[in-house]
């Protein structure tokens, strides 16, 4: 009985620890799998996030970006929720931030940057959270349009920021974001706070050993090139060079470079700027990413440097083929080209151009509502420097001033005081001696505080101790390791794609070989056909060609040989005559058959049958009277530019110099009187061209009526300017003159 009992015992006890045992296998095997499943959508919560970020931080922040950026984070945000996972829903929100800062929505981005920030806060994530006032103050630091007010908030953050880093001894991190700082200052003006902040990171930065201080000592030769102290900017752009160099870090080279040609272009060292920007703006058109900014910025610098070593022409090339090979998109782009143009233009001697360039250059300036305040006192400070040199004292002065209407700081010292001592010469030209005093001593200050004794010295020392000026670094050697860098790792794309690229191929290959074959084959076929008829119709219409220019040059020919002819008639009839007033007529159409049939033989000499090159003709015309008056006592002086003309205006052209020359040959001059026949041909805008003949002969009488049967003459130069469509113009400037103005055809050219 006993033992019946405690077989039945046994039995109930198995069955239950069956039982158990079983709910705690399905038990496991049910968290297993949830976890498993949660797994699975975080890491694809996970890939959406980075997917949606390749697209939001692309270049330009085109909409089809954002609009798959946005898509992603959407997709990222419900999974989630779904997941219920706090670190991955405030990521989200931390990404749709970042979205609506590309979208310049700053306040709506705030929002969402806040609510992150709360919540790593309250969870006590300090790195998360310093990571994200960084991020804000970077935010802020460039947010557009850029103002004071939005450095002073970025200044904020990153002392938030600072401070959690140095409390999690982040020390690397906490000195990048005091350098930060120092940047917003800097383009506040507030050189001295930014000075003593970069050495405040230059000194966190040795302590930890950390080597890449190139980036702080930029700054610091930024700011000493604004304070005015070149001697400092010199040492810290060739100490930032130093380090890049030692670090091997030339992703930003062209920038440092530039620094350094800033330098030397500060102290007068033309040559050596040159050198150093002719080698940057190479780098700066290799890199995968082209910076068009800096690639204007810096041809901007070259061309006013080759300006400064007499080389404008050089100068204007540069901007034209920047121009050429990346045309400018963006206003503030387009407002350096302008300036560039403008001061090319100037020193090209072309000032109308100059001027209008450089009034479109302050436009944009003006319209970009940027803090690029260095650069808009600088525009002023040219377009000042330009009506100073033109004389337009009054234009002059008002753009010196306004130039100089900006916070202390921002401007560099040297243009303040160059800008000072244009206001001072101003005011002594017309004669305001007490406010020229005042610009004077401004000036005499400046010039003091930047160069003096000392200072010289210490940029001696500085050019001796680096070598720099007699034996510049080999930055040819630079650009090679570059190149090869750059070569390795597109030769390993290259090599990846490439495979992709041959798998792919071979199977739409062979799926559409057949297909294409085929429809090669008919269109084969039918290429040829077409090609027998195109070849037999280009014969044809060679053939045609070849006729045509024949028949034209024989035309020329024979019109030549007529003209020839009458003219010999005309010379024979003339030996036996008597009367003056006969033989002049006949001489006078003698002259003017030979301007008609002097353009029929250059007609028939060129291969472009309908184009006469000015300057020969008038010439050769000039020649011919020469050969047929008494112009000993007269000369020829001609100002011809170059400028091609269709046979029908080059006619009525050389008719007018006919007439226009015999008169002044015949009526302008007294007895052996030394006479002096200008002849001037020049092009302007819109293709209108000026010929002007002019003597200092006795000039048009007061009492001649221009309209008068009896000026026939006159009345045949007025005919000849209406052929053109141009105008004439009859008037005394220390002898007659008479202009003609008319808009050149546009010439059809054979073949």
């Amino acid at each position: 009985m006993v033992k019946c009992c405690i077989a039945k015992l046994s039995f109930v006890f198995f069955i239950l620890s069956w039982n158990c045992y079983s709910t705690a296998v399905q038990e496991t095997s049910n968290a297993a799998a949830v976890s498993k499943k949660h797994s699975l959508i975080t890491k694809k919560i996970t890939d959406l996030l980075d997917h949606g970020a390749e697209f939001l931080y692309r270049p330009d922040s085109f909409k089809i970006d954002l609009d798959s950026a946005r898509s992603n984070f959407n997709k990222a945000f419900v999974l989630s929720h779904r997941i219920n996972d706090e670190n991955l829903k405030h990521k989200c929100l931390f990404f749709y931030g970042e979205l609506l800062f590309e979208e310049n929505n700053y306040p709506k981005a705030l929002e969402f940057y806040q609510k992150a920030m709360v919540f790593y806060q309250k969870t006590k994530q300090y790195k998360k959270e310093a990571d994200l006032w960084a991020k804000q103050g970077k935010r802020l630091f460039w947010q557009f349009p850029r103002n004071f007010k939005s450095f002073d908030e970025a200044v904020i953050c990153f002392d938030k920021a600072a401070a959690l880093y140095k409390n999690l001894g982040l020390f690397e991190d906490y000195a990048y974001l005091v350098k930060y700082k120092a940047d917003a200052h800097l383009n506040q003006g507030r050189l001295d706070l930014a000075e003593k902040e970069l050495f405040q990171a230059l000194g966190i930065y040795k302590k930890i050993g950390y080597k890449k201080l190139q980036y702080t000592y930029d700054l610091l030769a930024d700011v000493n090139r604004l304070k005015g102290d070149l001697g400092k900017s010199l040492y810290y752009s060739l100490a930032c060079v130093k380090y890049m160099e030692a670090t091997k870090e030339f992703g930003d080279a062209p920038d440092f470079y530039e620094q350094l040609a800033l330098a030397y272009k500060d102290l007068g060292k033309h040559d050596l700027s040159i050198e150093l920007l002719a080698k940057a703006i190479p780098i700066l058109k290799s890199q995968k990413e082209l910076d068009y900014t800096n690639i204007y910025a810096f041809t901007d610098l070259l061309c006013k440097e080759l300006i400064e070593i007499k080389k404008p022409k050089e100068a204007l090339r540069q901007v034209q083929n920047i121009i050429k090979e990346y045309a400018p998109k963006k206003n503030t782009d387009k407002a350096i080209i302008y300036g560039s143009l403008a001061y090319c233009y100037n020193k090209n001697k072309q000032p109308r151009l100059a001027e209008a360039n450089f009034a479109k250059m302050i436009t944009l300036y003006e319209e970009s509502n940027s803090i690029m305040d260095i650069d808009l006192s600088e525009a002023y400070f040219e377009f000042g420097k330009f009506y100073e040199e033109h004389q337009n004292y009054d234009k002059a002065k008002v753009n010196f001033q306004k130039s100089l209407n900006f916070p202390k700081g921002i401007v560099e010292l040297s243009q303040v005081k160059e800008a000072n001592l244009y206001l001072f010469k101003i005011d002594s030209a017309k004669g305001n001696y007490i406010t020229a005093i005042q610009y004077f001593q401004k000036y005499k200050n400046l010039n003091d505080s930047i160069f003096n004794e000392k200072k010289n010295k210490q940029i001696e020392e500085l050019q001796i101790l680096y070598g720099l000026e007699k034996k510049e670094k080999e930055f040819s050697n630079l650009k090679l390791d570059m190149d090869a860098e750059k070569q390795k790792t597109i030769h390993a794309q290259t090599t990846i794609k490439f495979g992709f690229c041959l798998v792919a191929f071979l199977l739409v290959s062979i799926i559409l070989f057949w297909i294409s074959y085929q429809e090669k084959k008919k269109n084969n076929a039918l290429l040829i056909t077409q090609k027998n008829e195109i070849d037999q119709k280009n014969e044809t219409l060679q053939k045609l060609v070849i006729e045509k220019e024949s028949l034209m040059q024989e035309i020329h020919h024979r019109v030549k040989n007529n003209l020839q002819i009458v003219m010999s008639l005309l010379n024979s009839q003339s030996s036996t005559l008597k009367n003056k007033e006969a033989f002049d007529a006949i001489q006078k159409s003698q002259h003017r058959l030979y301007a008609i049939s002097l353009l029929h033989q250059k007609l028939y000499r060129t291969d472009i049958i309908r184009e006469i090159e000015m300057e020969n003709y008038i010439n050769d015309l000039l020649h011919n009277f020469r050969d047929t008056f008494d112009m000993h006592y007269i000369t020829f002086e001609t100002a011809l530019d170059t400028v091609h003309l269709d046979e029908a205006q080059a006619v009525s052209v050389g008719l007018i110099l006919n007439e226009a020359i015999t008169n002044a040959i015949k009526y302008a001059f007294e007895s052996n009187q030394k006479g002096i026949i200008v002849i001037e041909m020049k092009p302007s805008e819109n293709n209108t061209i000026t010929l002007k003949i002019r003597d200092n002969g006795n000039g048009f009488p007061d009492d001649l009526d221009f309209n008068s049967p009896a000026t026939l003459g006159i009345n045949l130069i007025s005919g000849l300017a209406q052929q053109l469509d141009g105008k004439v113009s009859f008037f005394n400037d220390n002898g007659a003159v008479i202009q003609v103005e008319f808009t050149a055809n546009t010439i059809t050219r054979w073949g």
